[in-house]
């Protein structure tokens, strides 16, 4: 989760912990109070397979005011605190820290001598003009090293290279195999082979 906020540069200087900071407190909120997770129910085994149960998506927030054994006082505060809180500004918080620690790293774990004050009031400040925003990067036109991912990002799914089928032995009696199959259903694959032996036994055999 850390790395999802702020990616894997380096960061040094006092000001870009306070800045972590504030990003962490957002995040916090934000994480806990509105972002639900799945939790595992059961996981039992069968044979080799493992097959895993899980409770409906909740918040941990959700969670804590559902346990018996959380004090009544503490599930009062943590109500007085969600009343507060508003998911798409905690966002907006999220975004800003992002954009500033953006302007304080390179790449290459080199400090960047550079600051720019006007990166926080790059923000949308309309809730739709945010949101369109959401899940995309914030590239710095003056330094490409310095793009980080948001913590919407999502990595585009890679395809899968196309792998070049190998030729078989079983490729020229495919005919014969796949009429064996649609009159006997129930065939065995070692009486298929069986009856590969006699008709090529150059190929076919016991081995």
């Amino acid at each position: 989760m850390v790395r999802r906020l702020v990616g894997y540069g380096r960061f040094d200087g006092v000001e870009t912990a306070r800045v972590m900071a504030r990003l962490y407190a957002a995040a916090r909120l934000h994480v806990n109070y509105f972002q639900p997770s799945f939790k595992l129910k059961e996981k039992r085994r069968e044979g080799a397979k493992a097959i895993k149960r899980y409770h409906l998506p909740v918040t941990p927030y959700a969670r804590a005011l559902a346990h018996p054994k959380v004090p009544k006082a503490i599930k009062q505060r943590l109500r007085e605190t969600y009343r507060t809180l508003d998911p798409v500004e905690l966002l907006a918080e999220i975004r800003r820290c992002q954009e500033d620690l953006g302007q304080r790293i390179d790449a290459r774990g080199i400090k960047v001598a550079r600051r720019r004050p006007e990166a926080c009031r790059s923000i949308p400040t309309e809730i739709g003009d945010f949101a369109r925003t959401l899940g995309t990067t914030t590239p710095d036109t003056t330094d490409v090293a310095s793009i980080e991912p948001r913590a919407t990002h999502r990595r585009p799914r890679r395809r899968y290279k196309t792998r070049i089928r190998m030729p078989s032995k079983l490729d020229p009696h495919l005919p014969s195999i796949e009429g064996w199959l649609a009159v006997e259903p129930d065939i065995t694959a070692l009486a298929i082979v069986r009856r590969l032996v006699e008709i090529d036994p150059s190929t076919f055999g016991d081995r």
